[in-house]
């Protein structure tokens, strides 16, 4: 346990910080009403579309990482019913967009990799594709930067593209934005000694931070290796993220949550746009701390205006244990702004 010793010590050091930070920051959301682009289409196109989402995907510079098939199969398996006929989750990343993106604002995190989602209800024969509108997804990281917002959002435009050639019958719709959370962002930093080897130091954490959710029955859907990623031109570790000595994006999934949100009771299927849970961890060259941020399950709810008391009481539980598991390792509540920017 040398390196929680090693990280709580500095934590012990950093409390008189935390007790400056404001709990809430003034931003004003977009003039973007749209959630989520919805694609109908009459029919079971599963197999269709799980070629598509590897190939057809990379066709137009998005790497399909850690996909999720048949999740409804696991809910009938594990709670012993599903409404669904299919949900699965594919994780999309265009990293030679994003990286760069990631040097001017880090939080780009929070939605990289995103869920493209296909989903079928029992109730009817209709398959829908679907996934977050970009200009949602940075309004609910509260990303302002015009060239980030831009870039961001014009790097989904071959996605659309690609779905609507190969499938060219589909119903095009969009689910409309219903509020935003006043807390739509969980922010941390965890501070830590100067290492000699950071990277020792990084996988080390890792194997604790990772432990410590899955104990707590979170899954590990996902792992993305931003700073070392071998899907971009430039692969190598000083070329696109020159000043992270690691960023990594953890997928997070929570099997009793998503049943409850997507399926059971009054099932929501259309919310797994935000699903499996992006969560950023990296360090900045030269500081010793290590940064993590992701979503807020309560901005679903806003999003989605979910008013079910089951599913409100999950969104809760998660909203308050996942602060919690980072609490343990010594982490410290930050401001939801750009970390690059912070004085």
């Amino acid at each position: 346990m040398k390196l929680l010793s090693t990280i709580l010590t500095s934590f012990a050091l950093s409390i008189t910080f935390t007790s400056s930070l404001s709990a809430d920051n003034t931003f004003t959301p977009s003039s973007n009403t749209k959630l989520a682009v919805e694609y109908t289409i009459n029919g079971n196109i599963d197999k269709d579309f799980f070629e598509f989402s590897k190939k057809g995907t990379e066709a137009v510079g998005f790497y399909l990482n850690d996909p999720h098939h048949n999740v409804n199969i696991v809910y009938e398996q594990q709670v012993g019913a599903t409404s669904l006929n299919q949900l699965s989750f594919s994780s999309l990343v265009n990293d030679s967009i994003a990286r760069p993106l990631m040097n001017i604002d880090p939080r780009i995190g929070g939605f990289t990799p995103f869920n493209l989602v296909i989903y079928r209800k029992k109730s009817d024969n209709k398959t829908v594709l679907t996934h977050i509108m970009p200009a949602a997804a940075l309004d609910v990281l509260q990303i302002t930067d015009t060239d980030v917002r831009k870039t961001f959002i014009k790097m989904f435009e071959p996605l659309d593209a690609a779905i609507e050639k190969r499938y060219p019958n589909a119903l095009k719709s969009y689910t409309k934005i219903q509020g935003f959370a006043k807390k739509t962002m969980m922010n941390f930093e965890i501070p830590f000694e100067r290492q000699e080897d950071i990277d020792e130091f990084f996988e080390e954490f890792q194997e604790i931070f990772e432990n410590r959710f899955e104990t707590k029955g979170y899954i590990i859907a996902g792992f993305y290796n931003m700073k070392e990623s071998l899907n971009s031109e430039d692969d190598e570790d000083e070329g696109a993220m020159p000043g992270y000595a690691a960023y990594v994006v953890y997928s997070l999934c929570h099997v009793p949550f998503s049943y409850t949100i997507f399926d059971g009771k009054n099932p929501m299927p259309q919310a797994a746009i935000f699903a499996p849970c992006s969560m950023y961890v990296y360090i900045k060259e030269g500081e010793n701390k290590i940064v993590i941020g992701m979503p807020t399950l309560g901005a679903w709810a806003a999003a989605l205006a979910i008013t079910d008391k089951e599913k409100l009481a999950k969104i809760a539980q998660l909203d308050t244990e996942i602060p919690a598991i980072i609490y343990a390792l010594g982490g410290i509540d930050t401001d939801n702004q750009n970390p690059l920017l912070r004085k």
